[in-house]
């Protein structure tokens, strides 16, 4: 922690843990995956919101997780440049969706090591090229084994910047029991652990090392009164949980 601010905001956020841990199990409030987050944001009166400020009064960022499970944590989540590419790049690179084909949707993970496979046949791959200080996201035509020219989505060095600095700088990781109580999920509070130390420069090295991955997480709402309509999940940047100690300094929160 670089100031006295932060360092007073850290000691606030450990005594709204250590309540919120003394609780036991928390009937939640919330639903799917991003339960177990919401469900401790609501409890520490952390109002949900898109701002680009981290969620913790402007300096820790959230992040949680059920024990044992080996999903990915994201970093942040952005939609690449130009404006509206994400939408081109489902509709041209994506699948027919099992439940609704007639909607186009795209999940895929991947790396700068190498192209993926992705289940509508093409492959993808971060790219980074520090002449025009972009992250390029490549696509190849498996079959044809030719790079697709058509279109040019990037991340400008400048946004990833300022996104990790307001969403990277500081990140709290924490991690909860969960169980089902007639069809109810609740969650224990475990553990939290601060990670910090991640620059720019470091984040572009873990990419190329593979240790930070990408996602496409474009679909469709599957429950609710937008059932069957597109969706947007986040796209972004993830880092796997095993992968935690590579990217971050890790320092155990009381």
């Amino acid at each position: 922690m670089e100031s006295k601010e932060e360092m007073n905001i850290l000691e606030d956020f450990k005594e709204d843990f250590k309540k919120i841990k003394q609780m036991g199990f928390i009937d939640s409030k919330r639903f799917h995956d991003t339960g177990i987050g919401k469900t401790f944001e609501d409890f520490i009166g952390v109002i949900e919101n898109n701002k680009s400020s981290a969620d913790y009064k402007g300096i820790l960022e959230l992040k949680s997780a059920r024990e044992l499970s080996e999903a990915m944590i994201t970093l942040f989540t952005k939609s690449p440049d130009p404006r509206g590419v994400n939408t081109k790049l489902k509709n041209i690179f994506g699948y027919p969706d099992e439940e609704f084909p007639s909607i186009s949707i795209l999940h895929t993970t991947f790396s700068a090591i190498r192209f993926n496979t992705s289940k509508g046949g093409f492959g993808f791959l971060l790219d980074i090229d520090y002449k025009k200080r972009k992250i390029f996201i490549r696509v190849k035509n498996l079959k044809t084994g030719k790079i697709d020219k058509s279109i040019e989505a990037f991340y400008p060095f400048e946004n990833l910047i300022k996104k990790l600095e307001n969403k990277c700088k500081y990140i709290i990781f924490i991690s909860a029991e969960h169980k089902k109580i007639d069809g109810k999920e609740f969650f224990k509070f475990n553990k939290a652990i601060l990670l910090s130390g991640l620059t720019f420069d470091k984040f572009l090295a873990f990419i190329e090392k593979g240790f930070i991955k990408y996602d496409f997480r474009l679909g469709i709402f599957r429950s609710g009164r937008n059932r069957g309509k597109k969706h947007d999940h986040g796209s972004g940047f993830r880092v796997l949980k095993k992968d935690l100690n590579k990217v971050f300094i890790i320092t155990e929160i009381d």
